[in-house]
């Protein structure tokens, strides 16, 4: 499970620091790559230490719309799980997670319109490039949510906002983006591809920000 992908296809290599208010506590080092057979693979190596020291390796499989195919979980440190996500049949998303004691299955209702949201950027990514909002629009929209770290899939109900164009300075520099907002606490700035260059969260006087390091695009059109 969870195979590391070679650089075949690579469209973009990208490097997030994670902040929790003013403290960086880890980052993301995330890879985008066209898939032969049309479609795309993320994967993202994330390391923190706040609130408790641990790894993610993530997986995706998305088809040509952006639309999720799979999704794979490696937590690693003071708790330990793979899991494994896919749809099955017409209206369901089977999780099977694998723990130390035991492999658990869930499934839960899963349509054609239905989002993954978990710690990765790389879900918000798949969102944006889906919604296709314009500056003013909103969208409200089915997701699993990927607990943590309990990994388990929990449907929820969001609401996309495009605010409108914008511009972000992150440590990689000035960004002019798409600024979006998820349900009133989550924001997020993406550039012309999608590509996520920040987040804020806020809920209860807590922030937690995710800003871009370096971002290296390697597809025809590169910058």
């Amino acid at each position: 499970m969870c195979a590391r992908l070679d650089t075949t296809g690579l469209l973009a290599d990208v490097t997030y620091a994670i902040l929790f208010g003013d403290v960086e506590v880890g980052h993301e080092r995330a890879h985008l790559y066209r898939r032969a057979e049309g479609g795309y693979w993320m994967a993202s190596d994330l390391d923190l230490t706040w609130p408790l020291p641990h790894e993610l390796y993530v997986e995706i499989n998305a088809e040509a719309n952006w639309h999720v195919g799979s999704l794979d979980v490696r937590l690693s440190g003071s708790v330990r799980r793979d899991a494994t996500y896919r749809i099955e049949g017409s209206g369901a998303w089977r999780a099977t997670i694998q723990t130390d004691e035991a492999t658990v299955e869930r499934l839960v209702p899963f349509g054609p319109e239905t989002h993954v949201e978990f710690n990765s950027v790389w879900l918000s990514t798949l969102a944006l490039n889906r919604l296709q909002l314009a500056p003013g629009q909103t969208r409200d929209v089915a997701v699993v949510r990927i607990e943590m770290p309990s990994l388990e899939p929990v449907p929820a109900q969001r609401r996309y906002e495009c605010i409108g164009p914008d511009h972000v300075t992150t440590p990689a520099g000035k960004r002019d983006a798409l600024h979006y907002v998820v349900s009133g606490v989550h924001h997020l700035w993406a550039d012309s591809r999608g590509i996520v260059v920040a987040t804020q969260y806020t809920a209860m006087d807590l922030r937690y920000d995710v800003r871009l390091l370096k971002y290296h695009w390697l597809g025809q059109d590169a910058d």
